[in-house]
């Protein structure tokens, strides 16, 4: 028993010395985000303000030229079939997993709607559903408890205060911790799924070479308002941009929603990362630096719910793009130096450069709208003066609608709603200008990290 006791002591203690390395790894990462937020708040700035000073921005369009012939090339390449998965031989066992935090609108959905996936083996479930009530303050605990009465293969994981509420990572190992499959899922608690689901998912994992895959995703809300419908509308742009990475080479990235990897290449990466904002997208770059590879499944979806108010909207895109900025900056000297071939090296940097760029792309159209404007009224003057050969204005002016376009037509909609929606999506879009500096903003005064989950109305059918 001394003995015993010995042993858990110093495991204890080497976790606690383990735990304070990491934290203080953390709090230094903290202080090269803040000052790389502060550095590219005031180059972007400086950019901007000498540009209209100078009346000439010029440097813009030669600057946006590579992002933009990239999402050219990516919407060409995604109008190419994708490789056809092989079913597995033996279908793997799947673990499921729902972290939820005051979800009383929207678990019982979640989980119903779950555990009626039709995904057997020998006539039995080859599957667990874990839930995770991390620290829920309202009725979800109790939603629950009353499913579990009619859903055998549920499993319920209560997190209390001090550990709750720390981060969507810490909840994820937790219950990577007590799982059983080969495989992790991975859903949010407003998540619907058709019953053959996994049946269509889980092929696109038959290989040895392959650790992830991330579904497509839908709102099944779009109909609401305007908002909505454009959060779908984006979700199908991103949808087209993965089935393009899947085909150069399944160069892949995963989502929070519907996300799928093989149980030890988590375990490889170290699990999770519970500080990072964006834990999916920091699973993902480890696995891709790792060599791994990650597919994409549009052949089925997760229907999730839509944000429906600005002000919920833009503190969910800035948690985002908090994440994606945290990803750039710790990991961009880790992705330069590694042995991975150029083009995936570029490949992550321009996925995980997402917000930066599109800055610069939408004020470079504000740019161009007051000179089409200008030219119009003062008949040939221009406002701001765009130099550079007019291919490189055609390319970065057309660049944005073939994705979108093809994006629109892989889901049927008609003429008018076709044109309505591309419309409606490039408006949307300025959003990520108001967006860049706020996130810059909450870096820079942020003390530190905290999993600002959104928060879910639920709907009646």
């Amino acid at each position: 028993m001394i003995d015993v006791s010995v042993k858990k002591h110093n495991i204890n203690t080497l976790k606690t010395i383990n735990a304070k390395d990491r934290i203080k790894e953390k709090n230094e990462e903290l202080l090269i985000e803040k000052s790389n937020s502060i550095f590219l708040l005031v180059t972007c700035s400086a950019l901007i303000i000498s540009g209209i000073l100078a009346r000439n921005v010029t440097w813009l369009q030669w600057l946006l030229l590579i992002p933009t012939l990239t999402m050219l090339f990516l919407a060409i390449i995604s109008t190419k079939k994708q490789e056809k998965p092989i079913p597995y031989e033996k279908p793997p066992f799947v673990s499921l997993i729902i972290p939820a935090h005051n979800e009383e609108y929207t678990i019982a959905q979640t989980v119903t709607s779950i555990s009626k996936i039709d995904y057997t083996l020998n006539g039995k479930p080859n599957f667990e559903l874990i839930v995770v009530n991390d620290g829920s303050t309202d009725s979800t605990g109790e939603k629950l408890s009353e499913l579990k009465k009619d859903i055998p293969i549920l499993r319920i994981v209560t997190r209390k205060p001090p550990k709750s509420g720390k981060g969507k990572g810490f909840v994820l190992n937790d219950a990577l911790s007590l799982s059983k499959g080969e495989i992790i899922g991975v859903f949010d608690a407003d998540t619907q799924v058709e019953k053959d689901f996994l049946n269509i998912v889980m092929p696109y994992l038959n290989n040895p070479k392959v650790q992830g895959v991330q579904t497509r995703v839908k709102m099944y809300n779009k109909d609401e308002n305007f908002l909505a419908n454009m959060q779908h509308v984006e979700f199908e742009s991103f949808g087209n941009t993965l089935i393009a990475k899947d085909n150069l080479g399944k160069s892949g990235f995963l989502g929070g929603n519907g996300q799928f990897v093989k149980k030890q290449a988590i375990l490889d990466g170290e699990k999770w990362d519970g500080f990072a904002v964006t834990e999916d997208l920091n699973l993902s770059v480890k696995i891709l630096l790792k060599g791994g590879q990650i597919r994409y499944c549009g052949e089925t979806a997760v229907y999730q719910e839509a944000v429906t108010d600005w002000k919920s909207f833009f503190k969910q895109r800035t948690r985002w793009a908090i994440g994606n900025f945290e990803t750039i900056f710790i990991y961009l000297p880790k992705i330069l130096k590694s042995p991975l071939p150029l083009i995936k090296k570029y490949g992550i940097i321009e996925h995980i450069s997402f917000y930066a760029f599109n800055l610069f792309i939408f004020f470079g159209f504000i740019v161009s709208m007051l000179n089409a404007i200008s030219w119009f009224i003062f008949h040939g003057v221009t406002i701001i003066r765009m130099d550079a050969p007019l291919i490189v204005g055609i390319i970065s002016t057309i660049a944005f609608i073939p994705g979108i376009s093809i994006a629109l037509l892989r889901e049927k909609a008609g003429p008018l709603k076709f044109i309505k929606d591309i419309i409606g999506y490039w408006i949307y879009c300025f959003h990520l200008i108001p967006l860049f500096f706020e996130t810059m903003f909450k870096m820079i005064i942020r003390k530190e990290r905290k999993w600002d989950k959104t928060k879910h109305k639920g709907i009646e059918e």
